[in-house]
């Protein structure tokens, strides 16, 4: 219980710090989707309808969003880095502490894709075969999909920044083309890796078909496309996510190592 009020304060305090940043966010992200094609549909004929025009600004804005994001999430680690003595002189652990500012961002992350998500389909709601049910579903399925794609970025991102502060230490400015060098060799093998039939072989157990969702999915009204999903293996899913989990400990651990040296 005391851990979990300590890091409820921790939670209290990114959000005191950085909650300016979501605001601004969701103003500029409101003007972009709301204001701005509105005005545009006035002297440019790009779309046929003005909510058309929407919808692609609210796409853009959700593109942008996750950029956003990340600059704020590495913002705020960033800061404690150059003021290292918060981390020194705090009671709570560095992992604690970069996990607070990670859920805090998440936390933001998902508000916002809340909020423009549900703007997109507002936008496209006439072209859209669904009721009120299977368009909070959609909501939920994709706020969801875009805040644990942001998990996974934030714990690379933590690792790959462990990686360029080491770097850093050893060849100086030289750092920042090996940490990118590195982060591109990297995806390159992890996607061999996935694409092998090893790691089918190993991995890709335990089939839980996608299929029984399709019918809480909208349909396009002016469109004969039907969804077609495939299936999430359980090995898989379990071993990603110890995978992810293993990562964020390293990286946190090896962070503290090179901030505090």
């Amino acid at each position: 219980m005391l851990r979990l009020k300590s890091f409820a304060g921790l939670l209290k305090k990114e959000w005191v710090l950085y909650r300016s940043w979501f605001l601004v966010a969701v103003f500029t992200g409101i003007m972009l989707t709301w204001i701005v094609p509105y005005v545009l549909h006035q002297f440019v004929d790009i779309f046929a309808h003005a909510h058309q025009l929407a919808f692609a600004f609210t796409l853009i804005v959700l593109f942008v969003g996750g950029f956003y994001s990340i600059w704020q999430f590495l913002a705020s680690v960033r800061l404690d880095i150059k003021a290292r003595e918060s981390w020194l002189h705090s009671t709570s652990s560095i992992t604690k502490l970069i996990g607070a500012k990670m859920v805090c961002s998440l936390i933001g992350y998902s508000l916002f894709n809340t909020i423009f998500v549900s703007i997109a389909i507002f936008n496209i709601k006439e072209e859209l075969i669904a009721n009120i049910g299977q368009i909070l579903f959609v909501l939920v399925l994709i706020v969801i999909i875009l805040t644990l794609f942001q998990l996974m970025l934030f714990i690379l991102l933590l690792f790959f920044l462990a990686f360029y502060l080491q770097m850093k230490h050893v060849i100086g400015r030289f750092s920042i083309v090996l940490t990118m060098l590195a982060f591109y060799l990297t995806s390159t093998a992890w996607v061999h890796i996935t694409e092998s039939s090893l790691y089918q072989t190993i991995f890709q157990h335990g089939a839980i078909p996608l299929r029984k969702i399709e019918p809480f999915l909208p349909q396009l009204k002016v469109s004969t496309m039907e969804w077609k999903l495939g299936s999430l293996y359980a090995v898989e899913e379990i071993a990603f996510t110890l995978l992810m989990v293993v990562l964020f400990i390293v990286a946190s651990r090896w962070l503290e190592k090179v901030v505090l040296r």
